[in-house]
């Protein structure tokens, strides 16, 4: 049996994948297409050649319709296509389509699995050159079906409501909402959803979303009712709950909006249209609308007898836009000097940031965040003249605490960002310990200290090309300033990724992060991050397990704020197979910086060693909400991927597990080819034969770049012993810095008794890890 699939970029699929001959090309693939959407009903010739070659006579066209089906037939099979007198129908017992399974499942009442048949708008992207009215059928079809499937949608969410489940009407309304971004009266619907579910920052959120669609793609503003409903959660008392005490049902779900289907005219068809750019990208359909609201359900608490404040990033109002680089690297170490003010906790950088151009107000910030007052600023900079205003609000009333304005020439930069730090923490009545300053005496040169700061707003990117070009700004501000001691740490914080993401080898990596930090160390014995970069490098490239321990417990030491000190301190944890104390560690690191992707993927990890599969679940799925493409979950580094279907297939939950797996080889770029052969050797073979197929996508996507142990842990999962034992002990060699998780690596669970694991993990003294009885 044959699949044409209609919904998206139309193919024609088989039992062995996409059929790509070139008699299901063009015109054939138009025909096939006509005859589908005919629904059984037999379509004249003369029809079918005036639509697909109305340019051409009568007799030619019907000459080429005949030469058209013979292709078909030639590729397809004589069955494919049956002629009934003078016309043509398509033989339903050897050609079906995803149209036929979405019309047969709205008519059988199964909504759910009706609209999770639409792939995207009917045929997108067809087109035959100078078929106009072929054009204008195939317009009415999409806007019919979109109407349809918006139909499902909604009857599905009111369902949903009916029952009292809020979040997974919220998940109906927000699939809706990306179909039709342009409505007010489903905006609305989706909020009330959001803030019944417990999500008011959520509902926030998408408020200010939907403005921002409105004004740029139809210059317009949002529904009075909309605005209304806006300013009475604005209003409301904010409410916080422990997370366990949130009903199942109330909890975020971690589905992306699904495809707009519809081909609509003029601005109607522009808002369509981003409603399916936002379901093809998930990055920004997840990461940047829902990822950071939905964490309001686990706020961290309050230190005792302390205070919290989140720095958000300084704008910047230069007439230069290149100046934002400043007003970010101002912001960081604002957030710097704070975080060694006692009693204070600071948001990390990266989740405060994560704000940026955002949103929500201080209220809704704070409850994000979890913190009691919030730091907006602004920069402006005038050649050699710097002004800065910055303003302290309460985060629970919204009211401002303090504001101030400095002006200064801009080799007075380190100073500014000293007074502002002092300032707020007399404002919170705490006092800046004299740690809070080092460096601030004898400050680098202004191109230096630029040059600095364009390293810290590349490295965030992340990707190998950002690293290496913040590499190269570390670089030159150490050119300039040899005694730069942030400078070196900086650097070295950027070649640790380099090297276990491929960019560099391990070889000249390591030699220059050893360099880097005993430069940083010997110019500022108390630094904290240079403490923190001597752990990493002893952590995951010496295999110094004494020497981490001390350089990330003295890191932790000098300062107590800093995320990412905590998150390797646990790492080292882990590697110890302390698991039970690495996950506190790593919950601290989460309660400093809670929108951090990276720390909650690993977080995720140790609870599924810790066999609290509920929470790994969801872990994971709160990860691929605040960021879809992070190679730690998508498997692009030395482990498997990181995702909620290891916590499945562990609950022996198979069939959710796949389905889990093939969403992130979406992520990575699976064709569709890829995609139905992994799920035809899971059918035909079990989770090892869909482990074989993903080993198979993992080789096309890394060519040239294997990773060995991750390699050797996806011959675990598929079950080749032989082919497993080879890679890890290649890995050994190499010294592979992801094997310092050997003794819980999922992929090699069960191996863990094989002898030659055992011989690696006894080599790398490697303890046995502490983990609860299964």
């Amino acid at each position: 049996m044959l699949t044409l699939k209609l919904f998206g970029a139309a193919t024609l699929e088989g039992p062995e994948g996409p059929v790509t001959a070139r008699g299901t090309r063009g015109p054939r693939l138009a025909l096939l297409a006509l005859l589908a959407l005919s629904r059984g009903r037999p379509v004249t010739r003369d029809k079918l050649a005036a639509l697909l070659w109305p340019e051409a006579g009568q007799q030619r066209a019907r000459a080429q319709l005949s030469d058209t089906v013979y292709l078909v037939r030639g590729v397809l099979g004589d069955a494919a296509i049956l002629s009934a007198g003078d016309d043509l129908l398509l033989n339903p017992d050897a050609i079906t389509s995803d149209l036929a399974s979405f019309e047969r499942l709205l008519a059988g009442g199964d909504l759910e699995a009706a609209v999770g048949m639409v792939a995207g708008p009917l045929l997108d992207g067809f087109h035959l050159p100078g078929a106009a009215e072929l054009d204008q059928l195939l317009s009415a079809e999409r806007a019919e079906l979109a109407d349809r499937y918006a139909a499902a949608l909604e009857s599905l969410a009111e369902a949903a409501e009916a029952a009292q489940q809020h979040a997974t009407a919220g998940r109906w309304w927000r699939r809706l909402a990306a179909h039709d971004p342009g409505s007010g009266r489903v905006a609305l619907r989706l909020m009330r959803a959001l803030e019944a579910a417990g999500d008011r920052a959520g509902a926030l959120r998408f408020a200010r979303a939907h403005a921002e669609v409105l004004r740029r793609e139809f210059d317009t503003g949002p529904d009075p009712e909309v605005v209304a409903f806006e300013e009475q959660l604005r209003r409301a008392p904010r409410l916080r709950s422990a997370p366990s005490a949130v009903p199942a049902d109330r909890q975020p779900d971690a589905e992306p909006p699904a495809p707009s289907m519809a081909d609509q005219p003029a601005a109607r068809r522009s808002s369509r249209r981003l409603g399916w750019v936002l379901a093809a990208t998930p990055l920004v359909a997840v990461g940047l609308w829902w990822a950071a609201p939905r964490l309001v359900r686990e706020p961290p608490g309050h230190p005792a007898g302390g205070s919290s404040v989140a720095v958000l990033p300084f704008t910047n109002l230069s007439a230069d836009p290149d100046h934002a680089y400043f007003s970010d690297g101002l912001s960081e170490q604002v957030i710097s000097a704070l975080s060694r003010v006692e009693k204070l906790r600071v948001a990390a950088r990266s989740s405060s940031f994560a704000l940026r151009n955002g949103s929500l107000d201080v209220r809704a910030i704070g409850d994000t965040l979890g913190v009691q007052t919030v730091l907006e600023g602004a920069v402006r900079r005038e050649g050699d003249r710097l002004r800065v205003t910055a303003r302290l609000s309460d985060a629970t009333s919204g009211y401002q605490l303090w504001s101030a304005q400095y002006e200064r020439e801009m080799a007075d930069a380190f100073v500014v960002q000293d007074e502002i730090a002092r300032d707020i923490a007399r404002a919170l009545e705490l006092r800046l310990t004299a740690s809070a300053t080092v460096g601030a005496d004898d400050p680098p040169g202004l191109e230096a200290y630029d040059r600095y700061l364009r390293g810290l707003y590349l490295r965030n990117g992340l990707s190998v090309e950002a690293l290496r070009q913040a590499a190269a700004h570390f670089d030159r501000a150490i050119a300039l300033e040899p005694g730069f001691a942030l400078a070196y740490a900086g650097k070295a914080s950027v070649v640790a990724p380099l090297i276990y993401f491929g960019g560099v080898s391990r070889e000249d990596g390591v030699a220059e992060m050893r360099a880097l930090t005993d430069r940083a160390l010997a110019l500022a014995p108390e630094l904290g991050e240079a403490h923190v970069a001597l752990g990493i490098l002893k952590l995951f490239f010496e295999w110094d397990w004494e020497g981490a321990r001390v350089a990330l417990v003295r890191a932790v030491e000098l300062n107590p704020n800093d995320a990412h000190a905590h998150h390797h301190l646990a790492n080292y944890l882990h590697a110890m197979g302390r698991v039970e104390e690495a996950a506190v560690s790593r919950e601290r690191a989460l309660a400093l910086d809670p929108l951090n992707a990276r720390t909650r993927f690993v977080m995720a990890n140790e609870y599924l060693d810790l066999g609290r599969l509920d929470r790994a679940i969801d872990t994971y799925r709160r990860a691929f909400q605040l960021d879809p493409v992070n190679p730690l979950g998508l498997g692009l580094g030395p482990s498997v991927p990181a995702t909620a279907g290891l916590a499945l297939m562990t609950a022996g939950r198979a069939d959710e597990a796949v389905e889990d797996l093939l969403r992130v080889a979406l992520l990575r770029n699976a064709n569709t080819g890829e995609l139905d052969g992994m799920r035809r050797a899971y059918a035909a073979a079990g989770l090892r034969g869909f482990w074989r197929a993903w080993l198979d996508l993992d080789a096309r996507q890394s060519a040239g770049s294997e990773n060995t142990l991750r390699t050797a842990a996806l011959w675990a999962l598929a079950g080749d012993t032989t082919r497993a034992m080879d890679g890890l002990e290649r890995a050994y060699v190499e010294r592979n810095p992801g094997l310092i998780y050997l003794r819980t690596d999922f992929g090699f669970a069960g191996f863990r008794s094989h002898p030659r694991f055992r011989q690696v993990a006894q080599r790398m003294h490697l303890p046995e890890p502490q983990l609860p009885a299964r």
